[in-house]
């Protein structure tokens, strides 16, 4: 007998292990890569309604803080920075909405739109016009004026250091007792902030998820806020991340609905969950990505 049988029975054996081996580690993959569509695409179904809650406690609590500010703005207050930044302080928080709403500042303008005091210290805002970087937030203070939104970009709002980043920024007028107007009361948040509550909520939801079916691990998550096209993450986002998902055109490809996908960055498979935001905006939208591998 030939000796050469023995070895090509083992060859043909490893062959066979080697495919085993690789069918397996393929369908683990394409498992991981499911399991990582499905993480992104919950938390976006989370995260979407969360979204729209934050936009609407400012739409809906903003005028009525500006309401109760008005009531506390006597000569006294208005002659004091302290003053001012507690009745802006009291008036937050006797407003439900204002109370729990995720707006990084909450300040007081005069009717020039120069920011009297802020309710946060250090105060960045104050001395500022907060007209000269979102100027169509002066039509709150037209006869009849109600509460105005506009984007902008501010350096004392940004939500990170480094990058782009865009803030959303809403007023409401605050009128004396004849009707007269004494400013402007002043929220918003950066889109990288809000990318960052955003983030951590998902996250928060994800640990107990992991926790609760005895999980090791929960899947590694980011969270986007598209706007045009550019994606703002959190502060401390992987820039390769933001340019996978600028890559996807996602305002784009949500346009008749949800987006959902996969895609790999710097070797590692990531779900990708993507929506409209039109609480944003017609060109806005909200993106997951999830990774369980």
């Amino acid at each position: 007998m030939s000796s050469m049988g023995p070895v090509r029975t083992r060859s043909r054996t490893i062959l066979a292990v080697a495919s085993i081996v690789s069918l397996l580690a393929l369908a683990a993959c394409d498992e991981g890569k499911k399991a990582s569509e499905q993480s992104a695409a919950d938390e976006l179904a989370q995260l979407s309604p969360l979204l729209k809650e934050d936009v609407e406690q400012v739409r809906r609590g903003l005028p009525q803080g500006a309401d109760k500010l008005a009531g506390m703005l006597d000569a006294d207050t208005m002659s004091s920075p302290a003053g001012v930044q507690k009745a802006i302080a009291r008036a937050r928080a006797s407003v439900k909405d204002l109370a729990v709403a995720k707006s990084t500042f909450f300040s007081f303008a005069d009717t020039t739109g120069r920011v009297v005091r802020s309710e946060a210290d250090p105060d960045v805002l104050a001395d500022k016009s907060i007209l000269a970087a979102f100027a169509p937030l002066k039509k709150a203070m037209d006869p009849g004026g109600g509460l105005v939104e506009a984007w902008g970009e501010m350096k004392e709002l940004r939500g990170a250091k480094n990058g782009p980043d865009l803030e959303w920024v809403a007023a409401a007028p605050v009128k004396g007792d004849k009707g007269q107007i004494k400013g402007m009361f002043v929220t918003g948040w950066s889109l990288r902030a809000l990318a960052y509550h955003l983030e951590n909520a998902a996250k928060l939801s994800l640990a107990e998820a992991a926790e609760k079916t005895g999980k090791k691990n929960p899947p590694l998550v980011y969270v986007f806020v598209v706007k045009g096209k550019t994606a703002y993450g959190p502060p401390i986002a992987p820039d390769v991340n933001e340019h996978a998902i600028e890559g996807l055109d996602l305002v784009g490809k949500t346009s008749a609905g949800p987006y959902r996908g996969a895609q790999e960055i710097t070797g590692r498979v990531f779900g990708v969950a993507g929506a409209r935001a039109p609480e944003l905006g017609d060109d806005a939208a909200l993106a997951v990505l999830a990774s369980e591998i």
